[in-house]
């Protein structure tokens, strides 16, 4: 004899599966994207993302606090300052103004294929880094229950000289001067996703239909050196003991919630060790790219003027008392799409002619930024 499910039942099946929703490979960046993040590191509301897992829940972020912003924006490989060494990439972002990252992109991940820059060690100029295999960053499509797993690592070699001379001299003083004639580092990354939970995250500015995914990494880090005629030894403890900084073994756990529309997380919600409090929360900036807040970046440092105001054809950008340093200029268009970049080297004074010839007519935004990223000034620009 059969048995039926009584209605209701299967009523609140039928609900909790048409809430769930389907994360595809749509949501990955492209040449062209911009994503917006801002950042809270004191986010007292991120404990509401630690809940058991499952279906139809709600997770209230709203009262975060954008302490920073972060634009990521993604172009074509071919452009970053090392592409033609990295085979296969299609995307390359700027970590920062000495660091690009390179990644492949099909139909099912969105992996990061290479590192151009120092990583968190201690050499004394840059270096590319080629995950091999790739290090996944997105799946898709992306389900409730869904769970995977990937490894990845690099293996890279340098000679003594690509570290401080004082790092080498601590670390001849705890090897008892053995002579070393190469160094490498050996890196292994695993990581475990698990999607265990869907439901709506709300954050400053808006409510979203999200998947939950959770994220456990562990990275292990050791320096071998080659030592004559012993070979390569593992001297990682030795190094760690000479000073040297992202040795050993690093494991994070991180809840990331994604949306089916946006190429932003919703939200990174990182945990501390024991999993049981926040320790940062990176969310989706909603708020206007560039329009609002100009009067504030402005009234701290007036750094720079724009002249004419509005153009036509070119605009001089006239530099007063800048701390010698490295400076972003970047025109923004009404939507926060970057229309114009120029990156210089400013020592006091200084004045930039920037050709904006073909930009079409309308209302644009000139922002400065350091190295750090941090805005420095903001001006609306008319294009006549």
């Amino acid at each position: 004899m059969k048995r039926c499910l009584p209605f209701s039942v299967l009523l609140f099946v039928a609900v909790g599966l048409f809430a769930q929703i389907t994360v595809t490979s749509a949501t990955f960046p492209a040449a062209g994207d911009t994503l917006r993040m801002a950042i809270d590191n004191s986010p007292a509301s991120g404990i509401a993302a630690i809940t058991p897992p499952g279906g139809n829940q709600v997770w209230d972020l709203s009262s975060l606090e954008a302490e920073a912003t972060q634009e990521i924006i993604y172009r074509s490989a071919n452009e970053g300052s090392v592409g033609a060494q990295v085979p296969g990439a299609e995307l390359f972002t700027a970590a920062s103004l000495n660091a690009e990252n390179y990644y492949n992109v099909t139909d099912t991940k969105f992996e990061l294929q290479a590192y151009y820059g120092i990583l968190p060690y201690d050499l004394v100029s840059n270096n590319l880094f080629e995950y091999s295999p790739p290090l996944a960053e997105r799946h898709a499509p992306m389900n409730f229950f869904d769970i995977s797993a990937s490894s990845s690592g690099f293996l890279e070699l340098f000679l003594p000289s690509a570290f401080s001379p004082l790092l080498m001299i601590n670390l001849a003083a705890v090897t008892n001067n053995a002579q070393i004639d190469s160094m490498r580092y050996r890196v292994a990354i695993s990581e475990i996703f698990t999607v265990d939970g869907y439901g709506t995250m709300s954050i400053p500015g808006g409510t979203f239909d999200v998947l939950r995914e959770k994220r456990t990494k562990y990275t292990e880090t050791r320096i071998d050196c080659k030592i004559p005629p012993l070979g390569w030894l593992d001297l990682t403890d030795n190094c760690i003991q000479a000073g040297f900084a992202g040795l050993g073994v690093d494991t994070t756990v991180a809840f990331y919630f994604h949306n089916d529309v946006a190429k932003e997380p919703i939200a990174v919600v990182t945990l501390n060790n024991a999993q049981n409090a926040v320790t940062q929360v990176v969310f989706k900036n909603t708020t206007p790219p560039v329009a609002d807040g100009l009067e504030e970046v402005n009234a701290v440092n007036l750094s720079a003027k724009i002249s004419p105001n509005p153009v036509s054809d070119e605009v001089d950008v006239d530099f007063k008392n800048l701390v010698p340093g490295t400076y972003r200029m970047v025109i923004f268009d009404e939507l926060g799409r970057e229309a114009v970049e120029k990156t210089l080297q400013v020592n006091g004074g200084h004045t930039e002619r920037l050709d904006l010839s073909r930009l079409p007519a309308g209302v644009y935004f000139f922002c400065v930024f350091d190295e750090n990223n941090k805005a420095l000034y903001k001006e609306k620009l008319v294009k006549k």
